[in-house]
Protein backbone atom coordinates (compact mmCIF):
# COMPACT_ATOMS: atom_id res chain seq x y z
CA UNK A 1 0.00 0.00 0.00
CA UNK A 2 1.32 3.58 -1.16
CA UNK A 3 -0.06 5.36 1.00
CA UNK A 4 -1.25 8.36 -1.35
CA UNK A 5 -4.38 9.81 -1.89
CA UNK A 6 -6.50 8.17 -5.01
CA UNK A 7 -6.89 10.14 -7.91
CA UNK A 8 -9.74 12.05 -9.05
CA UNK A 9 -11.23 10.54 -12.10
CA UNK A 10 -13.14 13.29 -14.12
CA UNK A 11 -16.84 13.45 -14.19
CA UNK A 12 -17.51 14.70 -17.02
CA UNK A 13 -17.50 12.74 -20.83
CA UNK A 14 -16.44 14.37 -23.97
CA UNK A 15 -17.19 13.08 -27.40
CA UNK A 16 -16.41 13.60 -30.74
CA UNK A 17 -19.54 14.64 -32.73
CA UNK A 18 -20.12 15.56 -36.94
CA UNK A 19 -18.18 18.94 -37.02
CA UNK A 20 -17.46 19.37 -33.44
CA UNK A 21 -17.86 18.30 -29.68
CA UNK A 22 -20.39 16.95 -27.18
CA UNK A 23 -19.79 17.09 -23.45
CA UNK A 24 -21.91 16.09 -20.26
CA UNK A 25 -20.97 17.36 -17.04
CA UNK A 26 -22.86 16.67 -13.76
CA UNK A 27 -24.73 18.89 -11.89
CA UNK A 28 -23.18 20.41 -8.31
CA UNK A 29 -24.49 17.15 -6.59
CA UNK A 30 -25.07 18.37 -2.63
CA UNK A 31 -27.06 15.61 -0.42
CA UNK A 32 -27.57 18.16 2.52
CA UNK A 33 -29.41 20.18 -0.20
CA UNK A 34 -31.90 17.16 -1.16
CA UNK A 35 -32.53 16.08 2.13
CA UNK A 36 -33.82 19.52 3.28
CA UNK A 37 -35.86 19.40 0.19
CA UNK A 38 -37.05 16.13 0.80
CA UNK A 39 -37.60 17.18 4.55
CA UNK A 40 -39.50 20.10 3.74
CA UNK A 41 -41.82 18.13 0.91
CA UNK A 42 -43.00 15.90 3.60
CA UNK A 43 -44.38 19.33 5.41
CA UNK A 44 -45.41 20.43 2.24
CA UNK A 45 -47.63 17.18 1.80
CA UNK A 46 -49.70 17.69 5.17
CA UNK A 47 -52.17 20.38 3.94
CA UNK A 48 -53.37 17.45 0.83
CA UNK A 49 -53.26 14.50 3.60
CA UNK A 50 -54.69 16.49 6.23
CA UNK A 51 -57.92 17.37 4.07
CA UNK A 52 -57.98 13.63 2.34
CA UNK A 53 -61.14 11.68 3.57
CA UNK A 54 -60.60 8.73 6.01
CA UNK A 55 -62.91 5.99 5.74
CA UNK A 56 -63.94 4.17 9.39
CA UNK A 57 -66.62 1.52 10.48
CA UNK A 58 -67.67 1.84 6.11
CA UNK A 59 -68.20 5.88 6.72
CA UNK A 60 -66.56 8.80 5.22
CA UNK A 61 -65.14 11.24 7.72
CA UNK A 62 -62.60 13.88 7.16
CA UNK A 63 -61.20 15.72 10.45
CA UNK A 64 -59.94 19.21 8.53
CA UNK A 65 -60.96 21.61 6.47
CA UNK A 66 -60.24 21.86 3.06
CA UNK A 67 -58.68 25.65 1.99
CA UNK A 68 -59.81 27.45 -0.54
CA UNK A 69 -59.04 26.06 -4.13
CA UNK A 70 -57.10 29.32 -4.76
CA UNK A 71 -54.74 28.06 -2.23
CA UNK A 72 -53.90 25.20 -4.41
CA UNK A 73 -51.99 27.08 -7.18
CA UNK A 74 -49.09 28.69 -5.68
CA UNK A 75 -48.74 25.61 -3.10
CA UNK A 76 -48.30 22.94 -5.90
CA UNK A 77 -46.33 25.99 -7.97
CA UNK A 78 -43.91 25.60 -4.65
CA UNK A 79 -43.93 21.73 -4.84
CA UNK A 80 -43.05 21.62 -8.59
CA UNK A 81 -40.26 23.85 -8.02
CA UNK A 82 -38.87 21.80 -4.89
CA UNK A 83 -39.05 18.95 -7.08
CA UNK A 84 -37.51 20.42 -10.00
CA UNK A 85 -34.71 20.90 -7.82
CA UNK A 86 -34.56 17.70 -5.82
CA UNK A 87 -34.18 16.44 -9.37
CA UNK A 88 -31.39 18.98 -10.63
CA UNK A 89 -29.18 18.56 -7.69
CA UNK A 90 -29.46 14.64 -7.64
CA UNK A 91 -29.49 13.39 -11.02
CA UNK A 92 -29.06 16.85 -13.22
CA UNK A 93 -26.69 17.20 -15.82
CA UNK A 94 -25.39 19.85 -18.24
CA UNK A 95 -24.91 18.79 -21.80
CA UNK A 96 -22.49 21.15 -24.32
CA UNK A 97 -22.77 20.63 -27.81
CA UNK A 98 -20.46 22.77 -30.10
CA UNK A 99 -20.75 22.49 -33.74
CA UNK A 100 -20.08 24.20 -36.47
CA UNK A 101 -22.23 27.14 -36.20
CA UNK A 102 -23.75 26.37 -32.27
CA UNK A 103 -22.50 25.92 -29.01
CA UNK A 104 -25.69 24.58 -27.05
CA UNK A 105 -25.86 24.83 -23.23
CA UNK A 106 -28.78 22.06 -22.49
CA UNK A 107 -29.28 21.81 -18.50
CA UNK A 108 -31.70 18.96 -18.01
CA UNK A 109 -32.68 15.65 -14.92
CA UNK A 110 -34.12 12.66 -16.35
CA UNK A 111 -34.17 13.96 -20.10
CA UNK A 112 -36.61 17.08 -19.00
CA UNK A 113 -34.75 20.78 -18.82
CA UNK A 114 -33.93 23.26 -21.42
CA UNK A 115 -31.51 24.39 -24.22
CA UNK A 116 -29.79 27.76 -24.80
CA UNK A 117 -28.07 28.45 -28.25
CA UNK A 118 -25.47 30.89 -28.84
CA UNK A 119 -24.00 31.13 -32.31
CA UNK A 120 -20.64 29.78 -32.20
CA UNK A 121 -19.34 33.14 -34.28
CA UNK A 122 -20.26 35.30 -31.21
CA UNK A 123 -18.63 33.58 -28.72
CA UNK A 124 -15.61 34.70 -27.46
CA UNK A 125 -13.03 33.56 -24.82
CA UNK A 126 -13.69 30.34 -23.29
CA UNK A 127 -12.02 30.49 -19.70
CA UNK A 128 -11.92 28.54 -16.69
CA UNK A 129 -13.42 30.91 -13.44
CA UNK A 130 -13.62 30.99 -10.00
CA UNK A 131 -16.98 29.49 -9.14
CA UNK A 132 -17.36 31.83 -6.16
CA UNK A 133 -20.44 30.30 -5.26
CA UNK A 134 -18.96 26.96 -4.20
CA UNK A 135 -16.14 28.69 -1.91
CA UNK A 136 -17.66 31.35 -0.43
CA UNK A 137 -20.77 31.60 1.69
CA UNK A 138 -22.79 28.25 2.37
CA UNK A 139 -23.17 26.09 -0.79
CA UNK A 140 -24.06 29.39 -3.15
CA UNK A 141 -27.07 30.52 -0.98
CA UNK A 142 -25.45 33.48 0.09
CA UNK A 143 -24.80 34.70 -3.87
CA UNK A 144 -28.64 33.49 -4.22
CA UNK A 145 -27.82 30.85 -6.33
CA UNK A 146 -27.92 27.23 -4.38
CA UNK A 147 -28.63 25.00 -7.55
CA UNK A 148 -25.91 25.96 -9.37
CA UNK A 149 -28.11 27.37 -12.47
CA UNK A 150 -26.43 30.66 -13.10
CA UNK A 151 -22.63 29.96 -12.09
CA UNK A 152 -20.06 27.32 -12.96
CA UNK A 153 -16.35 26.65 -13.44
CA UNK A 154 -16.71 27.50 -17.68
CA UNK A 155 -17.98 30.54 -19.05
CA UNK A 156 -17.17 32.37 -22.05
CA UNK A 157 -18.26 35.74 -23.39
CA UNK A 158 -21.58 36.19 -25.92
CA UNK A 159 -21.51 40.01 -27.09
CA UNK A 160 -21.88 42.35 -23.50
CA UNK A 161 -22.94 38.93 -21.34
CA UNK A 162 -20.77 36.55 -19.65
CA UNK A 163 -22.43 33.02 -20.14
CA UNK A 164 -21.59 30.26 -16.91
CA UNK A 165 -21.65 26.61 -16.53
CA UNK A 166 -20.11 23.55 -15.46
CA UNK A 167 -22.14 23.88 -11.98
CA UNK A 168 -20.42 20.54 -11.01
CA UNK A 169 -16.77 20.41 -12.45
CA UNK A 170 -14.25 22.35 -10.11
CA UNK A 171 -11.43 24.40 -11.91
CA UNK A 172 -9.20 21.59 -12.35
CA UNK A 173 -11.78 19.26 -14.73
CA UNK A 174 -12.96 22.70 -16.11
CA UNK A 175 -9.56 23.28 -17.37
CA UNK A 176 -9.02 19.92 -19.15
CA UNK A 177 -12.47 20.60 -20.95
CA UNK A 178 -11.50 23.90 -22.28
CA UNK A 179 -8.20 22.60 -23.54
CA UNK A 180 -10.31 19.97 -25.50
CA UNK A 181 -12.43 22.58 -26.37
CA UNK A 182 -10.05 25.20 -27.50
CA UNK A 183 -7.72 21.65 -29.53
CA UNK A 184 -10.70 21.72 -31.59
CA UNK A 185 -12.37 24.88 -31.63
CA UNK A 186 -9.67 27.62 -31.64
CA UNK A 187 -11.48 30.23 -32.76
CA UNK A 188 -13.52 29.61 -28.81
CA UNK A 189 -10.73 31.15 -27.22
CA UNK A 190 -10.46 34.69 -29.15
CA UNK A 191 -11.06 37.62 -26.97
CA UNK A 192 -12.09 39.49 -30.35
Amino acid sequence: MSGHVPVEAYRSRIESIAGGLSILMPSRRSKLLAAFIIFWLAFWLMPFVGVMPIESNGKTMSHAIAPPPVFYIPWSIGGLFALTMLAWTTAGNERVTIDTDTLAVRREAFGIGYTRRYAVSSVRALRVVDDASSTSSFGGFGRGDPFGLRSGSLAFDYGAKTIRFGSGVDAAEARYIVSRVIAAKPALASTT
